[in-house]
């Protein structure tokens, strides 16, 4: 029986390994200039199963500390419907089936990607659309790089990691962009428009809960410079001069993949609202990518001013460095990253400041299928939700499929 299970376990390891296929980091998605001879639809779905042994220690400052225990946490599961209606014009529609936000379905939205505007008359600014993409609709505003290697619900597969950062600028929105090539400098630029709001709600005036839009853009460099090295800088600004819904810093709808951690309800308590309360924003990121054969690192440094309807002034400060090695293929990885941000705020007498370490070992099952194995460990200070210092650390295991 002993040889039987040896057999099997090296036959699954070998036909792993040798199905293993190049990972390629994806950032903004090529054009689509493929020719359209009818509508096209393809459905898509992803599936992810984790168990979560994780320990925390906080004193609230109301209330008790909450004990937690090892054990699976609600799976998570998307689905997404995509579609080729025109000549170079693409659609997309995304639910997520199970969220740790929300356990009942519910739409993350839908955009539509154009990459030629034959739809008006043929030829229709041809020689601008050579190297543009219009995007169009409620989904994630393209506002810096780390958005692209995050995990979204039940989609794991862009990012070597379980959990997210503990501060992200990220947000689901409604949308316009336009993201413009100049392939002789392997460079692009992008600008953008979004009411910066999960729950859009344009139409009540308020003092305290107007709702400017946020402009934002991007500029950067990207170029495969050998067969084994591509580098990839950018940086990306976001401004909104007055929003009281913005949610540029807690536009995740699918809630934290660790639950209930620092007495956070169901979905929540691994991330931290970072600007909580503000009304005006200006937000700078850089990023930088580079990978070199089977090697990679990606870094993050934010910088954020705010203010709240009241006057009170805030700023972050925030950085994350997380390396990559691939191995076999492509198909087994290990990853650690690093990330600290503090936020000074009018009238407190220390800042605010959060540190995370993630260490994850991962692998690829097949194209369409991995399983990650994480630490974690999180540390909170001079926060006014907690007495004294907070912290949670341990193991998280998540698996996952898409298809």
């Amino acid at each position: 029986m002993k040889k039987l299970r040896g057999v099997l376990l090296s036959t699954v390891v070998c036909a792993t390994l040798a199905s293993a296929g190049a990972v390629e980091a994806q950032f903004e998605a090529p054009k689509d200039t493929s020719a359209f001879d009818k509508v096209e639809l393809g459905l898509g779905a992803n599936l992810t199963f984790t168990y979560q042994g994780l320990d925390n220690s906080y004193t609230p400052t109301a209330g008790s500390e909450v004990e937690l225990q090892a054990g699976f946490i609600l799976p998570q599961a998307d689905v997404e419907l995509r579609g080729k209606v025109m000549s170079g014009f693409n659609m997309k529609l995304q639910w997520m089936v199970s969220s740790h936000h929300h356990h009942e379905s519910y739409a993350k939205g839908g955009e539509a990607t154009i990459d030629n505007l034959d739809f008006i008359y043929p030829g229709f600014a041809e020689g601008f659309m050579k190297n543009a993409t219009i995007r169009v609709g409620v989904n994630d505003v393209n506002f810096g790089d780390a958005h692209f290697r995050r995990t979204d619900n039940a989609n794991v597969f862009n990012t070597p990691f379980v959990n997210n950062m503990g501060v992200e600028a990220y947000e689901a929105a409604a949308f316009i962009e336009v993201f413009y090539r100049m392939p002789s400098a392997n460079m692009f630029v992008l600008g953008g428009v979004t009411n910066d709001q999960v729950n859009p709600d344009d139409v009540v005036a308020s003092s305290t809960s107007s709702s400017t839009p946020a402009v934002y853009g991007k500029i950067g460099y990207d170029a495969q410079l050998s067969d084994a090295l591509r580098v990839r800088v950018t940086e990306s600004l976001f401004h909104n001069s007055g929003n009281g819904n913005g949610s540029l810093y807690y536009g995740d709808k699918s809630g934290t993949t660790a639950t209930s951690v620092l007495g956070g309800t169901s979905g929540f308590g691994a991330g931290w609202n970072a600007l909580s309360g503000y009304y005006e924003l200006t937000s700078s990121m850089t990023n930088a990518f580079v990978k070199y054969n089977n090697t990679e690192f990606f870094g993050t440094f934010e910088y954020a001013d705010a203010s709240t309807s009241a006057g009170v002034d805030m700023t972050l400060t925030h950085y994350a460095i997380e390396a990559v090695q691939r191995f076999a293929n492509d198909k087994l990885y290990v990853a650690a990253r690093y990330e600290n941000a503090t936020v000074e705020k009018d009238g407190d007498t220390s800042d605010d400041e959060l540190t995370q370490l993630q260490a994850t070992v991962g692998w690829y099952l097949s194209k369409n299928a991995i399983a990650k194995l994480e630490y974690i460990k999180q540390e909170r200070k001079n926060f006014s939700s907690f007495v004294g210092d907070a912290s949670f650390d341990g193991f998280m295991l998540s698996t996952a499929l898409r298809f």
